[in-house]
């Protein structure tokens, strides 16, 4: 198994270094932690926006020469931006090391010129535009707007097309500064390096990243939680996408595999819902998934269905979730967790796999667990607790959207 190595450098600036030597490649990423859930109703978008920003060059790389770098490392970079985190990350051969943590790290030491901002800006109103055209983005955004109705996990990720337009060089320029020091930046590094010349860079090459501000508190505040079925009605669509959720656990609940158990037992690849909604027709997708937050969390899902049957769909829907003490059994609940195991196995194969689990991990909960620690806490769920789970988010109340060429649902 695999030695997990943590340090903490002076300033701040977290290194997560898991070495296997049997690995054929080598995976970094920097796992900043802030997110939407961080912003106002005034700056929408802003941390989206700056992981845009980060991809268009710093002091001593334009952005076509730094986007080459990354290229040349093998094509495998990329970002994303969450709720409550912001991650770059890269994979490569581990002879490329050196160019894999330079580039890395020049990547998040971005220039922010005015002209890469305003050139970004259009960008990233093409894509809010592009998911607007997509119905299950549109029926999710909605959904979670209606539930969490003021609280800032209501908030689109992208923003709106207002905010993004309005958000100026200074602000974004201000958020940076104050969400990327080093005390809520982590380095995650997963595959074939040696963790001693590692460290040794790091404390080389990273000791001069600046403070920052730590991480406010999460808005604890509860959800608005509306018990309706709210319908959105396009008569140009000729499916209806329905969304629905309800409250969930926190990542640091000590209930949270249990949660995904459940989850997995009525919405999984061969949960409850496949076979009463799918299997029998009246829905081509249905699903349920839990979510997990700071301090909070939700079930969420939903199915995409032909107008007529929608009604039948919806009704069978909320049937399943009430009877989902039904599903709860000695044997459905080892194999919803021999499942969720090897899943956690799997993307253990490879480095690349390992880094965003062991990242996201430590961002959400501050732990750094190993592979076989991770399988475990699925291995050891008992029906007790799953059943605690439902006790503790019974689901006999949704907040529900649809979309679709239907008046009303």
């Amino acid at each position: 198994m695999p030695d997990l190595h943590q340090h903490t450098l002076p300033n701040g600036l977290t290194l997560l270094l898991e070495p296997d030597p049997d690995a054929q490649t080598i995976a970094a990423g920097y796992f900043v932690n802030t997110g939407s859930r961080e912003e106002t109703p005034q700056d929408m978008g802003a941390s989206h926006f700056i992981e845009h920003l980060l991809f268009k060059g710093s002091d001593e790389l334009s952005a076509r020469e730094l986007n080459e770098r990354l290229d040349d490392l093998g094509g495998h970079a990329n970002a994303f931006t969450s709720e409550e985190a912001t991650v770059y990350h890269a994979a490569t051969l581990p002879e490329h090391t050196p160019e894999l943590l330079h580039t890395l790290t020049e990547l998040m030491r971005p220039a922010l010129r005015d002209t890469d901002i305003h050139t970004e800006r259009g960008v990233i109103l093409e894509e809010i535009a592009m998911y607007a055209d997509q119905p299950s983005v549109r029926v999710t955004d909605q959904l979670r707007a209606d539930y969490w109705g003021d609280h800032p996990l209501g908030q689109p990720i992208l923003g709106t097309t207002d905010t993004v337009t309005t958000l100026s060089p200074d602000t974004l320029r201000a958020h940076h500064q104050a969400r990327y020091g080093a005390q809520r930046v982590t380095l995650a590094v997963t595959g074939q390096f040696d963790p001693h010349q590692l460290t040794t860079w790091a404390q080389q090459h990273l000791k001069d990243w600046p403070g920052g501000t730590p991480t406010p508190h999460p808005d604890t505040r509860p959800p608005a939680w509306p018990d309706h079925t709210h319908t959105l009605t396009d008569p140009d669509l000729t499916r209806v996408h329905l969304a629905a959720t309800s409250p969930g656990l926190s990542a640091h609940h000590p209930l949270r595999e249990a949660a995904h158990i459940l989850a997995d037992l009525i919405g999984g690849e061969n949960g409850a819902l496949y076979w009463t909604l799918i299997d029998t027709g009246t829905c081509d997708s249905a699903d349920l998934a839990h979510l997990e937050y700071h301090a909070c969390g939700t079930f969420e899902g939903g199915f995409t269905s032909d107008p007529d049957r929608a009604p039948h769909a919806l009704a069978t829907y909320r049937q399943v979730l009430r009877d989902a003490h039904t599903l709860i059994t000695p044997q459905s609940v080892r194999r919803a967790a021999r499942k969720l195991a090897v899943s956690t196995l799997l993307r253990a194969e490879t480095p690349q796999g390992r880094l965003f689990t062991l990242g996201m991990e430590y961002l959400a909960t501050g732990r750094t667990l190993s592979t076989d620690d991770l399988v475990k806490r699925y291995e050891n769920v008992t029906v007790e607790q799953v059943q605690e789970v439902l006790r503790l988010c019974p689901m006999d109340r949704l907040t529900v959207v649809a979309l679709g060429p239907i008046s009303a649902l």
